[in-house]
């Protein structure tokens, strides 16, 4: 098993705990879901990446890529 570096922000960090409470039976969706401020379908659905890829799966995936908002080079 390959340990994998997962570069993650502080909201994310809350979320990874709080999946962590859930897997280990600790805390239920809808206290999660309470707790982060978010709805109990997108604690479902974090926690369901949560279980597919781990940690990972929190993370932005945008992370590192360039903005679609960036004006063209020849701009600046």
């Amino acid at each position: 098993m390959s340990a994998e570096l997962v570069t993650m922000n502080p909201t994310e960090l809350a979320r990874l705990a709080g999946m962590r409470r859930i897997a280990e039976r600790r805390a239920t969706q809808a206290q999660i879901a309470l707790e982060l401020g978010l709805s109990l379908r997108q604690v479902e659905r974090l926690y369901a990446a949560f279980k597919r890829a781990g940690a990972a799966g929190l993370a932005s995936k945008r992370r590192g890529r360039r903005s679609n908002r960036r004006l063209p080079d020849a701009f600046q």
